[in-house]
């Protein structure tokens, strides 16, 4: 694990998906909370999506940045919270997001670990080991169009989580280290401070 002076993770991770592809990801904690970044490639080794996550210091999610071939796609609450705004550029033009938020929604994209382990976090306070709880979401589809849906989540073991989207669509299972980071199949992880010799 690696942390600055302050006793703040950062760190640089890879691991392989269950889909055969690759994930490598970084995150960095600072005074305003987490932030997140991500670049998943697909078996062929050729960019899926790259990913911005940022998160308060409560772990509650504060914004969101997607780039795939079909767009880029940013979204982020309301300043009271009760709504999730964004839009979607794409080549067609815009799609504007406007849906419900709140203290009890999480966001989802696909199987993403890293999203999971951001939805896990907001969570853990609610959904005890061995419990599970039908949650409200703002979900990202593969084209990046947003939807409200309902997912269940069941924390299996401690750092452990399955989500499953409602309508029977996409499941991930997530494993969470002690910080909160994702555990992936042959993973590895690197400080991203320098030190400098001397």
């Amino acid at each position: 694990m690696s942390h600055d002076r302050a006793g703040r993770t950062r760190i640089i991770g890879r691991g392989v998906l269950p889909t055969g592809g690759h994930l490598v990801w970084t995150a960095a904690d600072g005074a305003r909370g987490r932030r997140w970044r991500g670049a998943m490639t697909g078996s062929d080794g050729r960019l899926v999506h790259g990913l911005l996550l940022e998160t308060g210091p409560d772990g509650c999610l504060e914004r969101v940045e997607m780039t795939t071939a079909t767009g880029m796609l940013t979204l982020h609450p309301a300043h009271d919270g009760s709504m999730m705004f964004g839009n979607c550029a794409r080549d067609s033009g815009v799609d504007h997001v406007a849906l419900p938020w709140g203290p009890s929604f999480v966001l989802m994209f696909g199987a993403s670990p890293l999203t999971a382990a951001v939805a896990a976090g907001a969570l853990e306070r609610r959904v005890g080991v061995g419990e599970g709880a039908s949650v409200p979401v703002v979900e990202v589809l593969q084209d990046l169009s947003v939807r409200p849906a309902t997912w269940r989540v069941a924390r299996v073991g401690v750092h452990r989580w399955r989500l499953l989207a409602a309508d029977g669509g996409v499941s991930t299972v997530v494993d969470l280290d002690g910080a909160g980071l994702p555990v992936l199949f042959d993973g590895v992880t690197w400080p991203m401070e320098f030190d400098a010799p001397g």
